[in-house]
């Protein structure tokens, strides 16, 4: 990296929304199974997650260049439930493998947490199979599939520590912030 990779929430397009689409266009670019093509659907398609993601829109920045993102909607419902999605995790084709993907991912965990959020699922392409082994190594497992995907959840505290429901939002808040802290590894 060519300096310290900073993430930061975001909650306009404003000036970052065409190279948040040259991102997406990059990274999918041999993608033509689950990914858009067309550059105003993308543009559209990233003017949708900013309404959506109630704060849970995260950039990396590397100095002052966007290099990957990741979106979060808190209000989806699956099968009657309310489970937060991740929409995108994109990274930069320049800057996969150096662990950004996993630094917004962890960013988008917290902010989860902070929410008060015990669990979180995405979909993934069941011929996506190198994001499919990323999500698994972040401890995301396939609990069903519509078509061709899959639909992967995590909790986001082990069984040893999940939170009572009897707890307070309040108590909540404190015990993630401090988890989150302590965990981080960032």
């Amino acid at each position: 990296m060519e300096g310290r990779i900073v993430i930061k929430s975001i909650r306009s397009l404003n000036s970052l929304a065409k190279e948040l689409q040259r991102i997406y266009l990059e990274a999918y670019r041999e993608d033509y199974l689950y990914a858009y093509r067309d550059p105003a659907r993308v543009k559209r398609y990233l003017k949708w997650l900013i309404k959506h993601a109630d704060g849970g829109f995260f950039v990396a920045f590397d100095g002052k260049r966007p290099v990957g993102f990741i979106v979060v909607q808190p209000d989806c419902r699956f099968q009657g439930e309310q489970i937060p999605e991740i929409h995108e995790l994109v990274v930069d084709p320049a800057y996969q493998g150096r662990g950004i993907g996993k630094l917004l991912m962890e960013t988008a965990l917290n902010h989860l947490k902070e929410k008060g959020f015990t669990k979180v699922a995405l979909w993934v392409g069941e011929k996506n199979e190198d994001a499919r082994r990323f999500y698994e190594r972040l401890g995301f497992k396939v609990t069903s599939r519509q078509g061709a995907w899959l639909r992967m959840e995590k909790d986001l505290y082990p069984s040893s520590a999940k939170i009572s429901s009897r707890v307070s939002k309040t108590e909540k808040a404190s015990t993630t912030s401090e988890s989150s802290i302590s965990s981080s590894g960032v």
